[in-house]
């Protein structure tokens, strides 16, 4: 980095920082009435509690509940560290430049109306950007709600923000593209009684980004965790850095993320001006670098909080779950197994020790159900918890019970709290109650709260959180310098056909049939006598990507006569349906040995970068979308947790009394793909199809391959 950037850099920092933390604020646009933006910042300001200097802007008034009142930015003394512009669309840009002129550390632009509205709001939006830049003033907004701060009580933001200072707590930092879902998530988390460190809306982020507030608060020693919901990330290659930072920080990044429909993507654009990418490309490169990619609102608020309850004791592996009734443990077996939530089976120690403490006619089993014994014995729940605390199979205890009434949890919940504290953080532990709607006396739940037990009115929910928490531990990403090609000048542009393709894939190891290019039926004749009989025969041409649709393909030739049959009837089926098509030759190749079919294939997004797809061959991939992507960085065992993933998986064998496929010579061929299009960035496209596992210790075979470079 140049002396010339890093200036930059710090004054930006430094900037962002008094936007986020001011000592003094200044409200453009303020007013006496609650109602106006102006005055629901000022309400803010005052009820939040702050300390420093509060500076409100009108000409109209004198003073605002009982501090002076200045008539004009100008009028400001220098140096105001937060400037708030609570006016219109049209005053803004005056607004900024004379904020610029005054030596302000930061603006917050409230209005809507820039880029979301065409082109003459984006023209706007770009001059107040060009303004704060010149001056080196961090500029949030336009079209946002606002920040708050709760390490310092600065509630920079209109609508009802309720003073909740964070004091020693760990906090949860909330970052935005939508005020109204910010404030959503604020709520929740505040009625969880969990601290919020930061709120903030970025809106159109025409200036500031999500990313320069991430980078702030994975720094920030009141943030624990961060929670986002995202219309679009602007900057991919920053937030995965910034994800592989906060990983090593131990600081997780739970991620909403709008856009998985072709209409939720539609609905971002029109929102925040956002263009939304590839929605399953953002989720395989930000997964595998353990980002929690959420699906909910509610899983945006349920994360947060097992993060804060369980500190650093992050759930590893399967649940025990702990209930009362033989019903619902059927329910939670079915629950889970479509959640990802892995039950283990109990171990034969805690299954000898709880033997004795239930009936006959429920065996020990996970979901354990405890019947109506602990009605009789409450005490029950706490021998059984302290049975299974210890035993490592179990990353996590889910403590299902009925709740029908308060005086129910008057009876079963003593003990089971007890239970809660003796464990002192040994093992995380979730809290479930079955009555969803039952009020019950709010001490109770306090007190399994501050045993650091994430209290859930809903099983399903909280079934559901655990497995996404769980899930977003299995992250893989390898060192570049662990996945490097071979040196080689940039591919030409275009479509590489299979007999171009193939050599070129070779160098990074993928294993292909022996053959080669005939431009005659003598020639091909001659070629598949030298590498032996039966053979295939594959039309080839740039202008030919799918050469099996157009009669381009020959299989299982079993000597020159057939051969030269197959020739002739390729040439005329070629002529037919494409005519005109001058083909570069025919290759020739051995007929591969049969076995378990994948697709693989590669795609670069401009953006995100390259990933890898693999699924099942036939109709597993084309009409079920049996199919998992990975990014091309991923270690070797997150592409065997990819192919383990899939619906069809089982294929792999054994099964049936077939033997198993050769996976690892499958991982070989997804390993060697990465490689060349990490070492070759303007690949766009790589389709091998199908790859063929034969019988272990056997190899695999790519039988066709195609390139598309850009």
């Amino acid at each position: 980095m140049t002396q010339s950037a890093e200036l930059q850099r710090v004054t930006a920092q430094s900037s962002l920082r008094r936007l986020l933390r001011p000592t003094s604020v200044a409200i453009v646009g303020a007013s006496p009435s609650p109602g106006s933006l102006g005055g629901g910042v000022l309400a803010n300001l005052r009820r939040s509690g702050f300390s420093g200097g509060i500076h409100p802007v009108n000409p109209k008034y004198d003073a605002i509940e009982g501090l002076a009142c200045t008539a004009s930015v100008e009028d400001l003394p220098d140096g105001v560290d937060c400037v708030v512009l609570a006016v219109g669309r049209a005053h803004v840009p005056a607004a900024v430049r004379a904020c610029a002129q005054r030596n302000v550390g930061g603006v917050i632009v409230l209005a809507s109306g820039f880029a979301e509205e065409g082109e003459e709001g984006r023209a706007m939006q770009a001059e107040i950007v060009a303004t704060a830049e010149q001056a080196g003033m961090a500029l949030q907004g336009p079209n946002c709600l606002g920040t708050t701060n709760y390490v310092d009580c600065a509630a920079m933001m209109f609508g009802t923000a309720p003073p909740d200072p964070l004091g020693t707590r760990p906090g949860v930092a909330m970052v935005s593209q939508s005020g109204a879902m910010a404030a959503v998530v604020r709520v929740a988390l505040q009625a969880r009684g969990i601290g919020l460190s930061y709120v903030v809306s970025t809106g159109n982020e025409a200036a500031l980004g999500a990313e320069d507030f991430l980078e702030e608060f994975l720094e920030d020693d009141h943030t624990r965790v961060v929670a986002m919901l995202m219309e679009q990330i602007r900057d991919p290659a920053r937030f995965l850095a910034l994800a592989d930072r906060a990983r090593a920080l131990g600081k997780p990044i739970v991620l909403l993320h709008l856009g998985r429909t072709a209409a939720g993507a539609e609905a971002a654009q029109t929102h925040t001006d956002a263009l939304s990418g590839d929605y399953s490309t953002m989720a395989a490169q930000v997964t595998a670098r353990g980002v929690h990619l959420v699906d909910s609102l509610e899983a945006l608020v349920d994360l947060p909080e097992m993060f804060i309850r369980f500190g650093p004791r992050v759930p590893e592996g399967g649940a025990m779950v702990v209930t009362e009734s033989g019903a619902f443990r059927g329910l939670t077996l079915d629950f889970c197994a479509a959640a990802g939530l892995d039950l283990p089976q109990l171990p034969q120690p805690i299954f000898a020790a709880l033997r004795d403490e239930l009936p006959p006619f429920s065996p020990p089993s996970n979901p354990l159900d405890l019947t109506a014994q602990a009605l009789v014995d409450p005490s029950l729940y706490f021998r059984v918890i302290e049975a299974v605390a210890e035993d490592p199979a179990y990353g996590s205890i889910v403590i299902a019970i009925t709740l029908p009434s308060a005086e129910a949890a008057d009876r079963k919940l003593p003990p089971i709290i007890d239970a809660l504290r003796d464990l002192a953080g040994r093992k995380p532990v979730v809290f479930a109650m079955l009555g969803e709607d039952c009020p019950i006396p709010e001490h109770h739940v306090d007190a399994i709260r501050a045993t650091g037990t994430p209290f859930f009115r809903s099983p399903e929910r909280a079934f559901r959180a655990l497995a996404q928490l769980t899930r977003g531990n299995a992250a893989g990403i390898v060192p570049p310098a662990e996945r490097g090609g071979k040196d080689a000048p940039a591919l030409p542009a275009g479509t590489m056909p299979e007999y171009q393709a193939k050599p070129f894939l070779a160098e990074f190891g993928l294993p292909f049939a022996k053959g080669g290019l005939a431009t005659s039926v003598e020639e091909a004749v001659s070629i598949a006598e030298q590498i032996g009989w039966p053979v295939a025969l594959k039309a080839q041409a740039a202008d030919l990507p799918h050469k099996s649709d157009a009669g381009g393909v020959a299989l299982d030739l079993r000597d020159a006569e057939a051969l030269r049959g197959a020739w002739d009837k390729m040439q005329s089926r070629l002529a037919e349906a494409a005519p005109g098509l001058t083909l570069d030759g025919v290759l020739v190749e051995t007929m591969a040995a049969p076995g378990v079919e994948l697709i693989v294939g590669a795609r670069n997004d401009g953006e995100w970068g390259p990933v890898i797809l693999v699924g099942m061959g036939g109709v597993f991939t084309e009409i079920l979308g049996d199919a998992a992507l990975i990014p091309a960085q991923a270690s070797r065992d997150a592409m065997k947790r990819a192919l383990e993933s899939l619906a069809g998986a089982a294929l792999l064998g054994p099964y049936r009394g077939a033997s198993a496929a050769d996976v690892e010579a499958g991982l070989d061929i997804i390993e060697g793909l990465a490689r060349a299009v990490l070492h070759h960035p303007e690949i766009a496209e790589v389709d091998l199809n199908p790859v063929v596992l034969h019988e272990e210790g056997e190899g695999a075979s790519v039988i066709d391959a195609l390139i598309v470079v850009l």
